[in-house]
């Protein structure tokens, strides 16, 4: 396997020559704040739920210290540049440490989500054909580290495991001693150093169906990405970034660990979310800069309002899921300060965000504006632009945009238009040169050939006090084609369905997409990164239409 090059092309080769990609990597960011800013703090590693014991904080000495040694380590353990390197950990620390350290010796790292499962575990270490996995012993009932033990004798390309913490697996390696103990200095080995095109990141995604994707990144795509996170919010050395998002997730990379390295700044890891945890880690560090997924940062704003700490945030962004038209003025009235947006994939990154000096309810009608590297276009069914003003499909292309897919070219291929990505989200102009999603294409219930986008639905039903999480999806039905189902977690007493009609009437949906049917559910089946599995909920109604005995 090779690490270099993929994909040079003219495309390539323009972002070159406008300064959207560099000559550089991220080790030459390192290097850099490791000789002008040594002392500056780099890393906070804060735990409470795999291990107990004080904050590890690493300076920039520190950190390019840690990241030497750990590459020397990974080379002892026969690591050339373009091997796989897995990565299954949480928000550590000895993430920065690893990713960096596969970063200075060519390698190229695999990060998934540290939930996930047995069979597509198996499936990602096979695929990518990782030579060394590194996770952790146990978390959150979870036993990642016997897991993989466990599947070994079926992956011939897995040399080694790795693992963070006590209970090491036969056979395995502790981290500390196997990648931060080498018996070589990094200068002593003949490695050669990586280039800023080359391949650094495959990283495989939760996906609401199917198998997960390898997405295919490199230095320089993924510090497009990064860059369009620093460049519109301003960041410098002097801010403290960080985001509950897991780092098997593009959101936890870029956020928490490659904008900071960027920038100069610090990053702070917490191995686990608990919004009065992340509030005391605010106070502690002066975080100024937060990324916080809507899942989790309304138990964010309660807390502060609640139980207020003093706090230095001048910037909260939120995006991967749908933004709650109320939340942004909760922000507002409890941090003062505005909710920027920010939208875009594992394929690409953030795309487009909000700016400063943004209306404070940006975030109620607009994901944001692209950045300068990306273009954004609205497409119809034909794949035709839509006329000035109306929603379509939402295709873009520019420098963030990942090299493919990994083993399999035809379904990249699949994706593309005309060298225009399809990312199959609709969306519509939000009148300030952005957009707004309004869905996923095939999140369309087809009721009787009116088109139901089912995000804008949940928006509005989302508003009723007694609605704690709602999926709005189709069921099939002999007349209409689809009915709308509202498939509800209650908060409290159930609301009804005709409340939910009403609710939707009033806030002047479209006739027609009001929901047909209520469904109450305890739970909604998620991803990893919190979002809901819509095809499960929909096979399961399909079976039960198809039933008799069901209904």
């Amino acid at each position: 396997m090779t690490g270099r090059p993929e994909v040079i092309n003219a495309e390539h080769r323009r972002y070159h020559e406008l300064g959207w990609w560099r000559r550089e990597t991220f080790l030459d960011d390192l290097d850099r704040w490791a000789r002008e800013a040594p002392d500056r703090l780099a890393v906070v590693g804060h735990c409470w739920e795999t291990s107990r014991g004080p904050d590890r904080l690493l300076t920039y000495a520190d950190l390019h210290d840690a990241v030497n040694r750990c590459a020397a380590g990974l080379a002892e353990l026969g690591v050339r540049r373009g091997d796989r390197v897995a990565m299954q950990l949480v928000n550590q620390w000895q993430t920065t440490v690893l990713a960096l350290g596969c970063g200075r010796i060519g390698a190229v790292v695999v990060p998934y989500f540290i939930a996930t499962g047995a069979s597509d575990t198996e499936w990602i270490l096979r695929r990518s054909g990782a030579r060394v996995a590194v996770t952790i012993d146990g978390v959150r009932g979870l036993e990642p580290a016997a897991v993989i033990a466990g599947m070994r004798d079926r992956l011939p390309d897995l040399r080694h495991l790795v693992v963070v913490g006590e209970n090491v697996p036969e056979g395995a390696l502790r981290f500390d001693e196997a990648l931060l103990a080498p018996s070589v200095r990094l200068d002593d080995l003949d490695l050669e150093r990586p280039g800023p095109d080359d391949l650094f990141q495959i990283m495989y995604t939760s996906g609401t169906t199917g198998r997960p994707k390898g997405v295919r990144h490199s230095f320089n795509t993924l510090y497009a990405m990064a860059r369009g996170y620093v460049d519109p919010l301003g960041l410098t050395g002097e801010d403290v970034m960080t985001t509950p998002c897991v780092v098997g997730g593009q959101g936890g990379w870029l956020y928490g660990m490659l904008a900071p390295l960027l920038a100069g700044g610090t990053a702070v890891w917490a191995d686990a979310f608990d919004a009065a945890d992340l509030l005391d880690l605010a106070h502690d560090y002066g975080i100024t800069v937060a990324y916080i997924t809507p899942s989790v940062l309304g138990d964010f704003i309660e807390e502060q309002d609640a139980n207020p700490r003093k706090v230095r945030l001048r910037y909260l962004v939120s995006g991967s899921l749908p933004i709650p038209p109320a939340m942004p003025a909760r922000v507002h009235e409890v941090f003062g300060l505005p909710l920027l947006p920010l939208w875009g994939m594992t394929e690409n990154g953030g795309v487009t965000i909000g700016r400063p000096g943004d209306p404070d309810d940006i975030a109620v009608h607009s994901d944001g504006r692209p950045v300068d590297w990306m273009e954004v276009r609205l497409v119809g069914d034909d794949g035709r632009p839509v006329p000035e003003g109306q929603p379509g499909r939402l295709e873009v292309r520019g420098a963030n945009m990942c090299l493919g897919y990994q083993d399999d070219d035809a379904l990249f291929a699949a994706s593309l238009h005309d060298g225009w990505f399809a990312t199959g989200d609709l969306a519509r102009p939000d009148g300030r040169a952005g957009i707004k999603i309004v869905g996923r294409v095939k999140d369309m219930v087809n009721r009787g050939g009116v088109h139901v986008p089912g995000v804008a639905v949940e928006g509005v039903l989302r508003e009723h006090p007694n609605v704690a999480e709602v999926a709005v999806v189709g069921e099939p039905d002999p007349v209409l084609g689809e009915r709308v189902v509202a498939v509800v977690v209650p908060a409290g007493e159930p609301p009804t369905l005709d409340d939910l009609r009403d609710l939707a009437r009033t806030a002047g949906l479209t006739r027609g997409f009001e929901p047909d049917r209520l469904e109450l559910v305890e739970e909604l089946p998620k991803t990893p990164t919190g979002k809901v599995r819509k095809r499960d909920i929909e096979e399961a109604l399909a079976r039960r239409a198809a039933d008799p005995a069901a209904r």
